[in-house]
């Protein structure tokens, strides 16, 4: 399941619930690292296929490393009889195909794919029989491909084929309110993968992960979690092993402070910029700090910015 709290994951989650049980293509639309993949799976095991195979195809490389006959399939008559290799179309059979990167498709396959689809059928090489195209197309993509679409980098057609019902996959960065809920999930799945007791987490160790902006998403989280898990001394979590600077607080310097000294550092620190931006004017500086200028002559001689003049 997809977790958290926020709208956005709410919205998802109803969304898959929906379109489970129907026979629509899915186009899933997020940033590299938001969880697609996560997504398609979990329509597939409320599906009515569920007992069917899940056949993952990054559509960058066909062509590349995924050659026709991996896709389509082969058939040779050889010393042995009849040999006949399955391609990854025909493994999809009555299942999900789930198309990665279907952005990066090369133009010669999205004529293909736009075919297969709209005909439902499709021929190894070198074969006249037809073989039926029966699974369902999970496509996953960036936000971009509209733009390909209106570019004509991308097919139009083949995208309405694929663009039947859309669920969006938001980016981690906007939805920082299900970044608890994750990090606790990856650190209790990680903890029972290495067989070792849930650690505390630090109160400001959350505090970090917030602030932070993930631009790898849930995938970059999650590898955070293993990595904290795998570095830190056994037993606790040390935000000294996070994969990124922890941005400091411009009052963290005041930490082992006493109140009044602090209250005196800040208030040294408000009245230099003030006089600094004003080019020394006080009635100006006064009013920026709200307070009056006899308050500020006062601060400003306690903190040693007005000098009594050396007798003659």
């Amino acid at each position: 399941m997809l977790i958290g709290q926020s709208p956005q994951i709410v919205k998802a989650r109803k969304m898959i619930r929906e379109v489970a049980h129907t026979d629509e293509n899915v186009l899933i639309i997020g940033e590299a690292g938001t969880g697609k993949k996560h997504v398609a799976q979990e329509i597939h095991r409320r599906s009515k296929q569920k007992s069917k195979p899940f056949v993952v195809l990054n559509a960058s490389a066909i062509g590349d490393t995924i050659t026709e006959t991996n896709l389509y399939g082969e058939t040779n008559e050889g010393p042995r009889g009849v040999e006949r290799k399955i391609g990854l179309l025909e493994q999809a059979k009555r299942g999900i195909l789930y198309l990665e990167t279907v952005e990066e498709m090369a133009p010669e396959f999205q004529q293909q794919f736009f075919n297969i689809l709209k005909e439902r059928k499709f021929q190894k090489p070198r074969e006249k029989d037809f073989i039926e195209a029966d699974f369902r197309v999970f496509a996953a993509t960036t936000d971009h491909l509209s733009e390909q679409v209106n570019n004509g980098t991308f097919r139009k057609d083949l995208f309405n084929l694929l663009n039947t019902f859309v669920i969006h996959v938001p980016p981690l960065n906007e939805r920082k309110q299900d970044i608890p809920y994750l990090f606790t999930h990856f650190l209790e799945a990680y903890c029972q993968e290495f067989q070792q007791e849930t650690p505390p987490i630090p109160p400001d160790l959350f505090e970090s992960l917030m602030e932070y902006k993930w631009p790898g998403n849930v995938f970059e989280l999650k590898n955070c979690v293993r990595n904290l898990i795998l570095m830190s001394p056994q037993g606790e979590l040390s935000l000294e092993y996070l994969p990124f600077e922890i941005k400091k607080h411009p009052f963290e310097f005041l930490e082992n402070r006493h109140l009044p000294d602090a209250m005196a550092e800040v208030e040294k620190y408000l009245i230099k910029k003030a006089l600094s931006k004003f080019a020394g004017n006080q009635t100006k500086a006064a009013h920026a700090l709200d307070v009056s200028e006899a308050a500020l002559r006062y601060k400003m001689k306690k903190y040693g910015f007005l000098r009594k003049r050396a007798k003659p």
